[in-house]
């Protein structure tokens, strides 16, 4: 039987919001679907937002902290969970995913889908927890969704995104993300628009049997720092914003976790069939189409 009612973790959030929106953009979703957007502020502007959307969508408030409260304040017994962690102190993360888990599995959850991260292909990642500590987080609780769900009635999916191009901005943060892509050198890095990690959610949920125990990357291009820079000058029709190289090694300094991501990029690196995941969502956007249509970047006008 089919999933009828969806609760989506960080509803407001990058990737929830767009789990929310391919959901409803999907024919197949039943019309008396419900899909519970959980938020923390219910009554935020962009919790409004979503609940206008459809009427099938309702703004829930909670916080995955208090798993058990989230299904104790559901209106409708709930079929299928989209689970994405957010950073925090150690352990804080796995904290988040263990409860929503546990209290998924004592409520009759038939389907679990939680946003991981590639760390070298399929079979690498399922053994291959990586040097960096937020990457080694995901690969924790991949271990522990699968063990804990083994034996059970609920099903799992595994999406493993690569690090998204949304970090480029015009701003400081964007800069030192330039800089600190530009010391990779001539190695490529794949990329992912954040957003698109929602298409590849909605189409798991609505097919759980499709999509149970799979591990599905995404990423929607790969490319090194010389050719994201000729992309974005013919694309935006201005240089990439960036700012000096030391500013990067400072920043990566002072953030270990940075600094040990961009290293491990330089040594090893994702390695998703960008082919492949094209074929699953035809619409997975490039660097160039991501820029031009979903970024925060606005094409120079001509003189």
């Amino acid at each position: 039987m089919a999933s009828k009612t969806f609760l989506i973790v960080g509803a407001t959030g990058t990737q929830g919001s767009s789990v929310v929106k391919a959901l409803l953009a999907d024919p197949s979703l039943p019309t008396d679907a419900h899909i519970l957007a959980l938020t923390r502020n219910a009554s935020s502007p962009k919790a409004k937002s979503l609940a206008a959307l459809d009427s099938r969508v309702e703004a829930l408030s909670g916080d995955p902290k208090d798993a058990n409260a989230i299904f104790e304040n559901s209106p409708y017994p709930i079929d299928a969970v989209f689970c994405v962690t957010v950073h925090g102190p150690a352990g804080a993360e796995e904290a988040q995913a263990d409860g929503l888990i546990k209290a998924s599995l004592e409520n009759n959850v038939k389907h679990f889908v939680f946003t991981s991260a590639d760390r070298g292909g399929e079979k690498v990642s399922d053994t291959n927890p990586t040097p960096v500590p937020h990457i080694a987080t995901k690969y924790r609780i991949e271990l522990h969704l699968r063990g804990m769900a083994e034996g059970t009635d609920m099903k799992w999916t595994i999406l493993r995104p690569v690090t998204f191009m949304d970090n480029l901005t015009p701003d400081f943060l964007g800069k030192g993300f330039t800089a600190m892509w530009n010391q990779v050198g001539k190695k490529p890095v794949q990329i992912v628009a954040a957003s698109d990690i929602g298409h590849f959610a909605a189409k798991a949920l609505l097919n759980r049997e499709k999509h149970a125990g799979k591990k599905i990357g995404i990423a929607g291009d790969e490319l090194n720092y010389e050719q994201a820079c000729k992309v974005f000058k013919e694309r935006i029709g201005v240089d990439m914003p960036t700012t000096f190289c030391a500013v990067g090694s400072l920043i990566k300094f002072a953030d270990k976790d940075l600094g040990a991501m961009f290293k491990w990029f330089e040594n090893d690196g994702f390695a998703v069939d960008i082919a492949a995941a094209r074929k699953e969502y035809p619409g997975l956007q490039d660097l160039g189409t991501w820029l031009e249509k979903s970024s925060a970047f606005k094409k120079a006008e001509k003189a």
